[in-house]
């Protein structure tokens, strides 16, 4: 089921058209960013935040039919950066946590490791979220470089901003450069404007040496702080938010995230590299709906069928609170053992982050690369996935694709060529948080809840998100949707009319798993001595020359232009 290219004659078609064959590539990848969230994606463009990734469309192609490969962060991640499915390299059930004793494996190939045989220079710049231990690394993964935080926002505390489970005020956000901490915890008010300056400088490096970038800008932004204080959960410097880092609004942390990407994007035009640059926009996953006003909209993915067949008495929270209604209020939420209290939603409402629900893994795409042939005002509903990002990159260089790779070269999608064979294939979603399977609760088992065919998505479990008390229910025959007709999945077709398909994709999904060979899941262990601590006797904080290093590039970065 898996289509392959011939890489050869690919490249001969792409340098036709191309002016280079060996583009830079620039990849900007966002933190439970939704489609609704990007204004050129939006069902109301005229409140668009995002007038950078706006104009990048205009100058690009806009892929309305991205897919995210997984439904949490670290194993989307994964996916993008090796082509698999995270089952095949063990990203699973849950994300790595910062006190992860695993990570990405060494021995899987990714991106960098590519692209570091054609003599790419390789940087990330932001969350890893594939290891945070020295051995699981991004320059232990094919990157030069890295600069950034290696897990979610909401992975440990800032100044000000305390996390409800560090007792023992040591877990502080770290920031890394390379293998080192350099501030603990994090200054939330310079984190954009250095990674503004860390970009540009390694694409200036970049082009000094003569070689070919690849930049690998994965936004800290918009995943919120961590829990209690529900009020103050967003984040972006003082020049975005009302007054320190930790209390911006949701808005806030979008534009700043278009900032840093238009800065970027500015910065390639200014040195006349952005012609021969291929630039891919997207996201991780969707928006964590439970978070309220901390997240993003599902725009017109609204799962209508889920809101209609879950009970009303089900309510999902924020991260880490707890349902505890009163009369009245029967929504409400306490983070236990304290005060702090917020209202969640009908479980029914949330279909986004750790869902298979079209609200977390339809992403907002775009691909521009002038001197490749890519048409500027293009869009195209063609399916794709973040799993075709590898296969792709390597089709363009001229590579064979490894047979291990699950996703396939959509260059033509790219190009604007007729890619019907690509809508015959089958994307498949899996994720956990059954109420029974070999893995401990309340991971219970992972598996394959939904597959998409073309336009039909067929679903065999559904649940809400992540492990709300809603109980996931069995669909056989599976409840079938038109996703481009009903974006909302709200109307179920017949499935006596679609006995084929069904039928086909029983086979696909027998053939899929049969080929997975049920890597031991990376994400369960854990212990806190592996949590990231810059200097044990400073309770993990770090002082002096690192962080004054960092106040000064901040300032280099010109956040006094924003």
């Amino acid at each position: 089921s898996v289509m392959r290219l011939a890489a050869p004659l690919l490249l001969s078609a792409l340098t036709q058209t191309c002016g280079s064959a060996k583009p830079n590539i620039v990849i900007l990848f966002a933190d439970n960013l939704a489609y609704d969230d990007v204004g050129t994606f939006s069902s109301d463009p005229s409140t668009s935040k995002t007038p950078s990734l706006d104009a990048l469309a205009d100058s690009g192609r806009k892929l309305l039919n991205w897919n995210s490969p997984a439904v949490l962060c670290s194993a989307s991640r994964a996916a993008l950066l090796t082509g698999k499915y995270p089952v095949r390299t063990g990203v699973y059930p849950r994300v790595f946590e910062p006190d992860a004793t695993h990570g990405l494996r060494p021995n899987e190939t990714t991106l960098a490791e590519y692209l570091e045989q054609h003599n790419y220079t390789r940087k990330v710049c932001g969350k890893w979220h594939l290891g945070q231990r020295p051995d699981y690394l991004p320059t232990k993964q094919g990157f030069d470089e890295w600069y950034g935080i290696p897990y979610h926002m909401s992975g440990g505390s800032v100044d000000d901003h305390v996390c409800g489970r560090d007792t023992d005020k040591k877990q502080w956000l770290p920031l890394f450069d390379g293998t080192d901490i350099v501030e603990q915890p994090v200054n939330l008010e310079n984190l954009a404007p250095n990674y503004v300056e860390e970009s540009i400088r390694f694409i200036q490096r970049s082009i000094d040496e003569s070689r070919p970038f690849f930049l690998y800008l994965a936004f800290s932004h918009v995943h919120q702080l961590c829990a209690p204080r529900h009020s103050e959960c967003q984040w972006a410097s003082n020049h975005f938010s009302r007054q320190k880092g930790y209390n911006a609004t949701f808005a806030d942390a979008v534009q700043e995230m278009d900032w840093i990407a238009g800065r970027v994007l500015d910065y390639l035009r200014d040195v006349d590299v952005a012609d021969d640059t291929m630039v891919i926009f997207t996201s991780d996953n969707g928006p964590w709906v439970a978070e309220g006003s901390c997240a993003g909209s599902k725009g017109p993915f609204r799962s209508e069928w889920l809101r209609d067949n879950v009970d009303i008495n089900c309510t999902a929270c924020p991260s880490e609170y707890v349902p505890e209604p009163l009369p009245g209020r029967p929504r409400r939420c306490i983070y236990p053992g304290t005060d702090y209290e917020v209202d969640g939603v009908h479980c029914g409402e949330d279909s986004g982050l750790g869902s298979a629900w079209e609200a977390n893994i339809r992403m907002p795409g775009i691909v521009r690369w002038p001197s490749g042939g890519i048409q500027p005002g293009t869009e195209t509903m063609d399916l794709v996935s973040t799993l075709d990002v590898v296969p792709t990159i390597l089709s363009i260089l001229g590579k064979d694709i490894p047979s291990d790779i699950d996703g396939v070269d959509v260059s033509d999608v790219f190009l604007g060529k007729e890619a019907s064979l690509l809508n015959e294939r089958t994307l498949f979603f899996w994720r956990d948080g059954f109420s029974s399977g070999p893995l401990p609760q309340p991971f219970g088992r992972f598996d394959v809840v939904a597959v998409k065919m073309g336009k039909h998505k067929l679903w065999f479990s559904t649940k809400s998100s992540h492990y709300n008390p809603d109980p996931e229910v069995y669909h056989d025959p599976p409840l079938i949707f038109d996703i481009e007709a009903d974006p909302a999945e709200a109307h179920p077709l017949d499935p006596e009319q679609y006995k084929q398909l069904i039928e086909k994709a029983y086979s696909q999904i027998t053939e899929h798993k049969a080929s997975i060979d049920w890597t031991y899941p990376l994400c369960l262990a854990r212990d806190p001595k592996y949590l990231p601590c810059s200097n044990e006797r400073s309770d993990c904080r770090t002082t002096g020359s690192a962080r004054d290093d960092i106040d000064t590039r901040a300032a280099v970065a010109g956040t006094s232009q924003v």
